[in-house]
Parts: structure tokens; sequence; C-alpha cells
């Protein structure tokens, strides 16, 4: 999986550019667009099950466009995807727009999400004798790269005087992380809701750290230039990002309802699904310089510790033309 993802980061150096800092404009259209010829392709994960929600919610009636969902693992293969033109908008965590930055992906941040980050967070065992992140030292620890969860994992060990090398990270999927530490071929894990859910539910895995005590919980939007530069697709992103925030407010009012047509519809055990909602629901926010500035210390903390290539400049990956 290492190999993998880092290959992918070096194809997007290759063969990506770097537009320019994106217009807060959205793109004039010479006349009015037929949104019925419009086709929005989101990225989804199980993690964040927009189209369940967006569903639940009834969100998904009378669209004026059409709509087409696709499945991924994690946050970096949809900021990849979206680069290459193959999606037009996904919501990820807070460090896969950054790995995409690194490596110069033809994406934009067009919105953020606030979180509580209390599902973020690094696991042991039930019965395991670690207790605190400075135990980690020597340790196998298991984590998605270029994840919040890799955010996480630096930031906590840095609290605690450690660096990535200190540790052993074995980078993994989130559902090969799970097994993994279930067997004891890890000795922790860092993840994210749900899986953080599932595992404490499942298995009883104990936390030692949430992302709330060291970083932002914050989640983003993010767009293909190729789907900004299009005034259709343009209008179609801003009216589904209308109705996420809707669907949103829905799952705030709703959350036992809502908890339960999840765990129905992704086939997780309610009580993780109960749990997930109560604490790793997602709000949208604006996009603020504040926010942006956030990010850009979570990015200078991966380029310290030389986990991507350079320097990032945050700001210049940031479209706020969604913003109201």
């Amino acid at each position: 999986m290492k190999k993998l993802l880092l290959s992918a980061a070096l194809a997007l150096v290759a063969t990506l550019s770097l537009t320019s800092c994106g217009s807060d404009q959205a793109p004039r259209a010479d006349g009015p667009v037929d949104l019925s010829t419009v086709t929005l392709k989101v990225g989804d994960q199980k993690a964040i099950s927009i189209e369940v929600l967006l569903k639940a919610a009834g969100q998904l009636e009378n669209l004026p466009y059409k709509l087409e969902f696709s499945t991924f693992t994690a946050g970096l293969p949809l900021v990849e995807a979206a680069s290459a033109g193959g999606i037009d908008l996904a919501q990820t965590g807070n460090t896969p727009p950054i790995f995409g930055a690194a490596a110069k992906a033809d994406v934009k941040v067009v919105g953020a999400l606030a979180a509580t980050g209390k599902g973020d967070a690094i696991l042991v065992g039930k019965d395991a004798p670690i207790s605190s992140v400075a135990e980690l030292k020597g340790k196998r620890v298991a984590v998605f790269k270029g994840s919040s969860a890799n955010a996480l994992l630096l930031l906590a060990l840095g609290r605690n005087g450690l660096t990535l090398k200190d540790i052993e990270p074995v980078y993994l999927s989130p559902g090969d992380g799970y097994t993994a530490l279930k067997r004891g071929d890890v000795q922790a894990w860092a993840t994210w809701d749900p899986y953080t859910a599932i595992a404490e539910q499942e298995s009883g895995a104990r936390q030692i750290i949430a992302a709330d005590t060291v970083s932002n919980g914050n989640n983003f939007w993010v767009s293909g230039n190729k789907a900004l530069g299009d005034a259709g697709k343009a209008q179609a992103i801003e009216d589904f990002l209308r109705r996420y925030a809707a669907a949103t407010t829905w799952s705030q009012q709703n959350v036992a309802e809502w908890s339960a047509e999840y765990a129905e519809l992704t086939q997780i055990s309610p009580a993780a699904a109960q749990v997930t909602w109560t604490r790793s629901i997602k709000e949208p926010i604006a996009l603020t310089d504040a926010i942006v500035a956030s990010e850009q210390q979570i990015a200078d903390a991966f380029t310290d510790a030389k986990a991507i290539p350079g320097k990032v400049d945050f700001a210049k990956f940031v479209d706020r033309r969604f913003q109201k």
C-alpha cells in the first residue's frame, strides 16, 4: 500500500500541473445553463456516506442535473480522481488536500466542514499494555497514508517528543488496519469514524488519543479545476453543496433516525452508527482565513517530517466562489 500511494503521489507530481490560485468567481456562461444536460460525478466513501445521508434526508429528489456516485476507500484516492477528472467533487478529511497540493494536483478546496475530531483516534487492543502515545515508541502502528489519521499520528507523536522514525508505520487501508490490530500484527491503529466506533463496539479497542486534542477535525470539499471551469458543473456543485448542508441540518435534528438508516444502508451495527453520528457529524462552515491557516500548520508539520515533497502553500489551493 505504501508503495502504491507513493507511486501515485510521484505520478501526480510528474503529470499534473498546478494552476494559479483559482478565481473566486464562478465561470460565466454565455446564456442560461441547461442543468438537465449536466452530470455531476461525486466521489464518496463509507466513512462519509454522502449518498446515504442525502437519500435519508430527501435531498436527492427533484435534482435539476444528473448525479453519479462512486465509492473510494479514503480521501487521498478521491483527490487523485478529482485531479484526473474522474470525479468532479469529493469530501475528504483535513490531510488528503495537503498531499494533493504537495503533488501539484489539479484541484481546489471549495468548502469546509467542522467536526469534533473525537472519532479520529489512535486505538489499541482491549487488553493492550499501552495507555499513552509515548508508549508507541518502537511499536508498529497501522495508518492510511495521507489520511487525517496520518496527521493525527504525526502530531500526537510530536506532542510527545517523538517522530514517525520512532515508530514503525504500517500503511494499510482502514479494513486491513482493523484486521492487523485484532491479529496483533500491529500494536496500534490510527483511524477515523465509523472505523473507530466499529472497533470500539466490536472488539473493545481503546482510544489512547483523539484528534480533538491535537488537530483540527475539519473536512473539506475538493473539486477538480476542470469541473470548476465548466459553468454547468459549477452551478451543479453550488446546488449540491446547498443540499448537503440541508441534509446535515436534518441529521442533527434526527440523530436516532439517521443513525438507524446509516446502520442499515452501510451494514454496520446500530451501536457503532449511533456513536459515529453522535460525535462525528460534519457541519458546513465558512472557508475562512483561520481555517486555511490551520491547514497550513498541518502541511508544515508534514513538510518538516519530510513526509511530503517540498513546502505547500495551502491558500493557493483554495477557491471561495461558493462561500456565502
